[in-house]
């Protein structure tokens, strides 16, 4: 993967009701978590907050806030932590992409002109779906099993 152009990414993980939200994706036809670009100077939690708008609709919470700090031209603030990144090739470039995970406010989300599609999936749905990275699986099943993995082991 050397001299590939990065954009870093992020994605939002969002459960409700035993069940994960995701779009079908435009360009890829492939199920994935509602996310995108980093736009420059975007911290990512708030990219995470503004991409889970445009896609959905829907007001997204992150949900783990840690001890990061940052700061930026003197005002500050704590910083969203992600639950999983990833660095995925994408055609002619690569994405590095951080993981939210949170919550939304209704689950009524709306199709956006970036999808064709946008649905809530239990575990089993999931198990059997087509159309979805093999990563992406793995996430939404860790999710919906109550994340009883420990911090740090790979998923």
């Amino acid at each position: 993967m050397a001299n590939r152009e990065v954009h870093l990414t992020v994605g939002a993980v969002i459960v409700r009701n035993h069940k994960v939200l995701m779009v079908l994706h435009k360009k890829l036809n492939l199920w994935l978590f509602p996310g995108g670009h980093v736009e420059p100077g975007e911290m990512t939690d708030a990219a995470v907050i503004r991409e889970v708008k445009e896609e959905t609709g829907l007001d997204f919470r992150p949900s783990d806030y840690g001890p990061v700090k940052y700061s930026k031209d003197m005002n500050g603030g704590i910083l969203a932590v992600p639950f999983h990144a990833n660095w995925h090739g994408v055609g002619d470039h690569d994405h590095f992409n951080f993981y939210y995970l949170g919550k939304v406010n209704s689950s009524k989300a709306r199709v956006s002109n970036e999808s064709n599609g946008i649905r809530w999936f239990g575990i089993d749905e999931i198990r059997r779906l087509d159309k979805i990275p093999n990563s992406v699986r793995k996430m939404a099943e860790y999710v919906l099993k109550g994340r009883k993995a420990k911090r740090g082991k790979s998923l």
